[in-house]
C-alpha cells in the first residue's frame, strides 16, 4: 500500500488544532475534510466518526474509492470505513472497484469487505447475475467471497456466452469439491475458449492423486495436444501430479512427436522429472539419444535429472548422465552440455559421479575443467 501522509504544515490551521476527543462536535463535512489531510492519528480517529454516519457517507466515499487518480492511502481509508457499514450499495461499489484497480492492498480490502457483508452480499450479487449488464461484475465479485454459498450462483453461469464469465466461474469453483463441480470441469475441457479449458485442466489436475483416477488421466491426456500452447503446457503440469504409467506414457508420446513445440517439450521434460519414477526417468534417458535433439531440450533433461531428490532414484540419474557422457561424443563439443553435466552430477551428490567428473576434468578445456573441479569439491576430491 502506498503511504503518503501530509506534513503538518500542509494541514489547514483549523484542522491542525481540531480536537477529536469529542466526536459529537465533528460534522460530516469536517470529518470528510480531515480524512485526506490529517496525520495518522487524525485519519484513524475520523474514520471511526464517519462510520457512525452510516449510509450518509456512502456517496462521498464512493467518489474517492473509485477515483483512480486519488491518493491510494485516501482510497484505502475510505474503503475501510465503508467495510464497517452494512448496505447493499457498498457491494456494488466494491464490485466496481475490483474491475478497475490493480492495487494489491485495495484488492485485499475489497475482498474482505465483500466477505464482511455476509450472506447479504451473496444474495444481492446472485440477483445481479440475472442482468446481462451486471453479470460479469457480479461474477467477479462472487469470486472474491470464500464461502460455500457462492457455489450455486457460480454454477448458474458456467455456460454463459461470455468467455470471461465462464473462466472466472470455473477458476473459482475449483476451490470447492463436489461431484457436480467435477462434472462441470470435465465438460469445460471441451470449451471453445482456451482460457476456460486451461482453468478446467488446473482444477482437475488438483484432484489427481498419485497413481489413482485413471479415467481422469485419460480425460486430460488429449489436451497435451491442445491447439493452445498454454493449455497443453498446463496439462503436462497437471499430469505430473500422477505417477500412473498411463500419465507417463501420454507425456512421453507427445515428447517424442517431432511436431511438438519446443516450449511444450521443455514443460514435459520437467513434468517427467517431477513424477520421478524409474519409468518416467527412463523416458528422459531414451530421449537424450534422439537424433538432432535440440540443444535446449538436451540441457533441460540434464538439468531436470540433477534436480531429482528421491534418494532411491539418484543412482539412476547418475547412471543416465554417465552413459550419456560416454556414448554421445558428437554432442560433447558443446561447452554448455559439459557444464550442465558437471552441475547436475554435483547436485545429485552420489559418489559414483566422481569417475565421470574426473574424466571431464582430464579430457576438456580449461573452462569445462573449472566446472568439473568445482563439482569434485562436493566430494572433497582434489
Amino acid at each position: 500500500m502506498v503511504s503518503i501522509f501530509p506534513e503538518k504544515s500542509l494541514i489547514p490551521a483549523d484542522l491542525s488544532t481540531i480536537s477529536l476527543d469529542n466526536p459529537e462536535t465533528i460534522s460530516l463535512e469536517l470529518a470528510l475534510e480531515i480524512l485526506p489531510l490529517g496525520d495518522f492519528e487524525q485519519k484513524w480517529a475520523v474514520a471511526k466518526i464517519l462510520v457512525k454516519y452510516g449510509s450518509q457517507v456512502i456517496q462521498p466515499l464512493k467518489k474517492i474509492i473509485l477515483d483512480e487518480k486519488a491518493n491510494v492511502e485516501h482510497r484505502w481509508y475510505s474503503l475501510k470505513i465503508l467495510s464497517e457499514i452494512k448496505n447493499p450499495e457498498i457491494i456494488l461499489i466494491v464490485t466496481e472497484l475490483l474491475t478497475i484497480t490493480q492495487e494489491e492492498d485495495l484488492l485485499l480490502l475489497a475482498s474482505q469487505t465483500l466477505a464482511s457483508q455476509g450472506k447479504q452480499s451473496i444474495i444481492f450479487l446472485s440477483q445481479l447475475l440475472d442482468n446481462l449488464s451486471s453479470r460479469l461484475l457480479a461474477t467477479e465479485a462472487l469470486a472474491q467471497i470464500p464461502s460455500l454459498e457462492v457455489i450455486k450462483p457460480l454454477l448458474s453461469v458456467v455456460n454463459d456466452q461470455d468467455n470471461t464469465i465462464r473462466t472466472t466461474a470455473i477458476a473459482t469453483l475449483r476451490n470447492f469439491d463436489t461431484p457436480e463441480i467435477k462434472s462441470v470441469m470435465i465438460n469445460a475441457l471441451k470449451d471453445y475458449a482456451s482460457s476456460v479449458r486451461k482453468e478446467a485442466v488446473i482444477a482437475l489436475g488438483l484432484k489427481l492423486k498419485s497413481g489413482e483416477d485413471v479415467e481422469l488421466i485419460k480425460l486430460l491426456s488429449p489436451l497435451l495436444e491442445d491447439i493452445n500452447l498454454s493449455v497443453a503446457q498446463q496439462t503436462a503440469i497437471s499430469l505430473s501430479r500422477s505417477n500412473h504409467i498411463f500419465a507417463i506414457e501420454s507425456l512421453n508420446k507427445v515428447l517424442g512427436n517431432e511436431n511438438t513445440p519446443i516450449p511444450l517439450k521443455v514443460t514435459i521434460v520437467r513434468s517427467l522429472a517431477w513424477i520421478a519414477t524409474p519409468e518416467s526417468l527412463q523416458c528422459l534417458d531414451n530421449y537424450l539419444y534422439k537424433e538432432d535433439l535440440d540443444l535446449s531440450i538436451t540441457l533441460e533433461i540434464i538439468t531436470a535429472l540433477g534436480r531429482v531428490r528421491k534418494a532411491t532414484l539418484k543412482h539412476q540419474c547418475v547412471t543416465i548422465l554417465s552413459n550419456f557422457y560416454e556414448n554421445n561424443y558428437s554432442k560433447l563439443n558443446q561447452p554448455e552440455i559439459l557444464q550442465s553435466l558437471c552441475y547436475s552430477l554435483k547436485q545429485l551428490n552420489v559418489v559414483t559421479a566422481v569417475k565421470i567428473l574426473k574424466a571431464i576434468e582430464i579430457n576438456h578445456n580449461a573452462q569445462v575443467r573449472f566446472h568439473a573441479q568445482n563439482a569434485l569439491k562436493k566430494f572433497e576430491i582434489k
